[in-house]
């Protein structure tokens, strides 16, 4: 009995081994260059999964010690990434051979929660292509210009608030924690610009909306265990039907785009918000749809447009508060940048003459977008992108030399924050230097080595929306408060943070102190 009992737990564990190495042939028999990897693992590393590692330094680290292979392998768990590092293989699969890689890595698994694939993001092939060219007007500068009111108006209430806390303090200075700050700034844009409502989370801390909002985007180790679960076992996660998201916190952003958009159309209510504009990309895309009804493979009803705000409130939510706290941060540690912008902020506030800010005044400040851009080199939205090959492919440069062989299913990740930290395509890439996007310094910029909003048709739609946001609070910040460092500030950003989380275990702590006035 004893021999039986053993025999089978040695077997077990040879087929659990096999179950574990399986995967790990792909690069071997591609001929891909690879770091060597972990059982279940693979070459995710396990200090980042335990949170005592940035996964960004991880990636940073993975390129620099494969970085002489213009193609390297990643096994993401038990899944093969191939990545690219060289910049005319990126070009090749984000535009000139898009049609093999058009879709995207589903951006969650497949767990049932069929809103999310109908989102641009999970849409694929002609279903994307249809939705994308339906959405694209939605986003152009005349529609930002008449949703910029709304967006100015929360970047007014969020300086309105610290000059509040100021008078509390009472000491000429406070010490704000900026996640938490922006954090809130993004939920109200979200709130107002997406969804067609009005809150104030300075002055309501604990609204409905910001409440929700935050419990959703709260990353947890529950959520950590669940991700990596479907890395290894996706078809047993899928069977038990095990979902990332809490079902009743996902339907009340669900009835109020709903409710918002029946109570619109039955009061015919016009209001420059993304919700309207889907509306009404939506009217028009039916209005469309019998003239080649043919050819249409996407459709656009309620719960596609609701799709696309969940989407915009999934991405606007986390990225955007970082993408703030990452800026403000740098300028913190660089107040020579700092002075220089707040000289074109000043130049802008009296050339206004106390009219409010614009969008046409804003798309002039030339050092802000300097900034901005450097700001994005140093830590993107996203960092890095994928691709889902859809076809085999075979590419050869000019010299029918072969580049690299793709095949269907294949999934190609661009390591967007190691490109633009290589010192090979941006010298120096710990220094914070905006100049490096003058016109006259473009030329130095590789192609293809800076994508913060990725690369190809599927870029991201919204990068226009973001850096209006992103404009908007940072002038009216900069133009009322000089930004210093705190006892409490990082030093080292990159070594603070840990895990997946986009922000260091000391958070970002500020000391505003009031500019005086001239």
């Amino acid at each position: 009995m004893v021999l039986i009992i053993v025999t089978f737990l040695l077997v077990l564990l040879v087929l659990l081994y096999k179950y574990a190495m399986d995967p790990y042939r792909t690069f071997e028999e591609r001929g891909v260059a690879y770091s060597k990897p972990k059982p279940f693992l693979g070459n995710l590393n396990v200090r980042v999964l335990l949170g005592r590692k940035s996964f960004l330094k991880h990636i940073i680290e993975q390129n620099i010690a494969l970085r002489h292979h213009k193609i390297y392998g990643f096994y993401n768990l038990r899944e093969p990434f191939f990545i690219l590092h060289d910049a005319e293989l990126i070009k090749r699969v984000g535009i000139q051979d898009f049609e093999h890689f058009i879709n995207h890595r589903p951006m969650i698994p497949e767990t049932g929660e069929t809103i999310f694939s109908k989102s641009l993001n999970g849409l694929k092939d002609d279903k994307w292509r249809e939705m994308r060219n339906t959405l694209t007007p939605s986003f152009t500068g005349s529609k930002l210009k008449a949703m910029f009111e709304l967006i100015n108006e929360c970047s007014i209430e969020g300086v309105r608030y610290i000059e509040a806390e100021l008078v509390k303090a009472n000491k000429g200075e406070i010490d704000l924690e900026m996640k938490d700050y922006f954090g809130r700034f993004a939920n109200d844009v979200i709130a107002s610009a997406s969804f067609g409502i009005k809150v104030n989370s300075f002055v309501d801390k604990n609204n409905q909306f910001y409440t929700l909002a935050s419990s959703v985007m709260h990353f947890s180790f529950l959520s950590l265990i669940k991700v990596i679960l479907y890395g290894i076992m996706p078809r047993v996660m899928k069977a038990l039907r095990v979902k990332l998201f809490n079902g009743k916190k996902i339907d009340y952003f669900c009835s109020l785009v709903f409710d918002t958009m029946k109570y619109r159309k039955e009061h015919n209510i016009i209001r420059p918000d993304v919700i309207h504009l889907l509306m009404e990309a939506k009217r028009q895309y039916q209005q469309n749809e019998t003239l080649d009804s043919s050819t249409k493979h996407a459709e656009f009803n309620d719960e596609d447009l609701l799709a696309q705000c969940l989407l915009i409130f999934l991405v606007g939510f986390e990225v955007m508060s970082a993408s703030l706290c990452f800026l403000t941060y740098e300028l913190c540690r660089n107040p020579d940048v700092q002075a220089k912008l707040y000289e074109e902020i000043s130049a802008v506030e009296q050339e206004l003459q106390g009219k409010p800010l614009s969008y046409n005044m804003l798309a002039k400040m030339k050092y802000m977008d300097l900034v901005i851009c450097e700001a994005l080199r140093m830590w993107p939205p996203a960092f890095s992108l994928d691709r889902m090959c859809g076809k085999d492919i075979d590419m050869y440069d000019e010299n029918r030399e072969l580049l690299a062989k793709f095949r269907k299913g294949d999934i190609i990740q661009i390591p967007i924050i190691a490109l633009q930290r290589d010192p090979h395509n941006f010298p120096e890439p710990e220094v914070f230097k905006p100049e490096r996007f003058l016109d006259e310094n473009r030329a130095n910029i590789k192609p293809f080595t800076y994508l913060p909003f990725g690369v190809g048709p599927r870029s991201c739609i919204g990068n226009r929306m973001a850096l209006m946001e992103i404009k908007s609070i940072i002038y009216h910040l900069i133009s009322k408060f000089e930004l210093l460092p705190t006892e409490k500030t990082v030093k080292n950003m990159l070594e603070s943070l840990k895990g997946f989380h986009m922000q260091p275990k000391e958070k970002f702590w500020l000391k505003l102190v009031p500019r005086k006035l001239d």
